[in-house]
């Protein structure tokens, strides 16, 4: 008898374990952030603000333009405890162009571009928690510096900016 014969067991379950490793890498691939577009990102559209102690600090603004995600985030001076939450948060003057925005599922993540004319950029993502509540989480933060933790937002007004909404 053959050594690699398909009813050999140990041949078997070597192809079993490959068909499993190839669907299981598919899946993870699947699952990547995509371009945000008018058809995967129209759920994101509005504006959104945070809150601290009853006063917002934090507005986003999602919009559709050519097919992809634009808008802007105000500026906000925050301070947070080493345990990531907010101590401090409060409104600026200014607000900066989101320049990027992919979409995975209930989560848009998106990046602004300082408007100073820096090349100072911010990443965030928008997680969905109901059509109209979400929370807003800081990433690509340095490790040296506390994270802040989710931010509670809600959408106050769904057509800002010219975009369809739902």
């Amino acid at each position: 008898m053959s050594r690699f014969s398909a009813c050999n067991p140990m041949i078997r379950s070597t192809a079993f374990g490959t068909v499993l490793l190839v669907v299981s890498c598919a899946m993870v691939f699947a699952q990547d952030f995509q371009p945000a577009t008018t058809s995967n990102a129209k759920q994101f559209v509005g504006t959104w603000q945070a809150s601290f102690n009853g006063s917002p600090f934090l507005t986003i603004i999602f919009a559709m333009a050519d097919n992809k995600v634009t808008g802007s985030s105000s500026h906000a001076d925050i301070d947070v405890n080493p345990a990531g939450e907010l101590t401090k948060a409060e409104a600026k003057d200014g607000a900066d162009p989101i320049i990027n925005a992919q979409v995975k599922g209930n989560v848009l993540r998106f990046t602004t571009k300082s408007s100073d004319g820096s090349e100072d950029s911010l990443q965030a993502e928008l997680r969905l928690i109901e059509p109209d509540k979400g929370e807003v989480r800081m990433i690509g933060i340095p490790p040296d510096v506390p994270s802040p933790k989710p931010w509670q937002v809600t959408r106050v007004s769904p057509k800002q900016g010219g975009g369809a909404f739902r």
